[in-house]
């Protein structure tokens, strides 16, 4: 009995300081000074506007990357007050619902209707393209086709900076979109999951090239009597209801290419799994709406919120800019990217140089090793720890408060 209980004693002595050990290695984090430094990188990264003077600072954030949960915690709420200071917000009441955007690059009008409790409560946002080309359409002509798309949310309609012909397509106006949502959100408590854009015509066209390259950006969408072409839209759907009707008698927008974007989403549905479309070939209404009105579309749309954090996600890059999409990030492939989750367990397919996978708690354990495949090799396997850089890039890239990371994978093949 005296030798059992003296080898506990001794076991319980050698297992104190390994306890103690791992005790402060939770702790382990930034000291104070530490701390000061990443504040005065912040304090610069936010409102830096050139992505090479952006990356000069991350690389700089790099070394004092080891940060501690408590860490994480307080500079969550650091970023993201310095990304709502990054950027102007709108001031003043709007005259007659008119408003500019205050973006420098892309000062556009855009009529802006909001509840008096969207600065107070979270609120839904919806865009309206208007149609038109060269010297025509804006946005109180969409305004007057849709009416309002939730009385409660609010509700945007744009003109276009310049009225040339398939604007709407263009990486300008679609940067001019992206730039109002930018704004709304530093004015206003937009719920991020509730963003909803659709269009008609030219616009319509921009729905399926806006939505399709931002599918991460928005809840559902639809695109009315327009189209689409061009690569980096249609496999991006999966994570995004759309809506889309076409005319067989429509003589302005032939609906050829509508035809062929629900054939292929269809075998893309076979082959991935589920994307949540409609498709409706219409006769008779020629380049208008359809005879119930745009209100079916408009409440099949409602019924749907953005999941920031799909199991799955397929990517095909088109605009240089677009380096975030969900909890991916990636500056160069021109392939498909194709990654699922499980778990802790990720399995890639198509391009992996260049990219990245971004972490939080709502996806992963992150107390436990994170598995990442790619056909038969192991990219991964380790604990991941906290970064300050994952989380300043994803803030400073969203101002997201319901996508944003917490850690970061680089997939390098073996």
């Amino acid at each position: 009995m005296y030798r059992i209980l003296l080898l506990a004693l001794l076991t319980a002595a050698v297992a104190l300081p390994a306890a103690t050990q791992a005790r402060k290695t939770e702790r382990a984090g930034l000291n104070s000074s530490e701390k000061k430094k990443v504040l005065n990188l912040l304090d610069r990264y936010f409102p830096e506007r050139d992505p090479t003077g952006r990356n000069k600072i991350l690389k700089d954030l790099e070394a004092l990357d080891h940060p501690s949960k408590q860490d994480i915690g307080y500079f969550t709420r650091v970023c993201f007050r310095l990304a709502k200071k990054a950027g102007s917000r709108l001031k003043g009441k709007a005259k007659k619902g008119q408003v500019t955007c205050t973006h420098p690059d892309y000062p556009g009008r855009y009529i802006l209707r909001a509840p008096n409790s969207a600065k107070r409560r979270k609120t839904g946002l919806f865009i309206g393209l208007h149609g038109g080309g060269e010297g025509v359409g804006d946005g109180a002509q969409i305004e007057r086709s849709f009416g309002k798309f939730d009385a409660k949310m609010i509700n945007v309609y744009p003109t276009v900076v310049e009225k040339s012909r398939a604007a709407w397509n263009t990486e300008r106006e679609e940067q001019y979109v992206l730039a109002i949502i930018e704004e709304l959100k530093r004015t206003y408590r937009i719920d991020t999951n509730r963003i909803y854009i659709a269009g008609h015509s030219m616009g319509g066209f921009g729905a399926w090239s806006i939505a399709g390259r931002h599918t991460d950006v928005f809840a559902a969408a639809s695109a009315m009597a327009g189209g689409q072409f061009g690569r980096g839209v249609l496999p991006n759907l999966l994570n995004l209801p759309f809506y889309f009707y076409h005319a067989t008698d429509d003589e302005r927008v032939p609906p050829t290419s509508d035809m062929e974007a629900a054939k292929k989403l269809e075998e893309a549905k076979k082959k991935y799994g589920p994307f949540n479309f409609v498709w409706k070939l219409y006769t008779g209404i020629g380049h208008g709406f359809p005879r119930k009105g745009v209100k079916p579309i408009f409440d099949w749309m409602r019924k749907f919120k953005r999941n920031p954090y799909p199991e799955r996600i397929l990517w095909e890059r088109s605009r240089s800019y677009k380096t975030h999409f969900y909890w991916l990030k990636n500056e160069t492939a021109r392939d498909l990217i194709d990654v699922q989750r499980k778990g802790n367990e990720f399995t890639v397919a198509g391009a992996v140089t260049g990219t990245w996978i971004f972490l939080n708690h709502k996806m992963v354990d992150l107390k436990k090793p994170v598995v990442v495949r790619h056909g038969n090799s192991v990219l991964v396997n380790r604990v991941v720890a906290y970064s300050l850089v994952a989380l300043a890039e994803s803030i400073r890239a969203r101002n997201d408060p319901e996508m944003y990371f917490t850690a970061r994978i680089d997939l390098k093949p073996r």
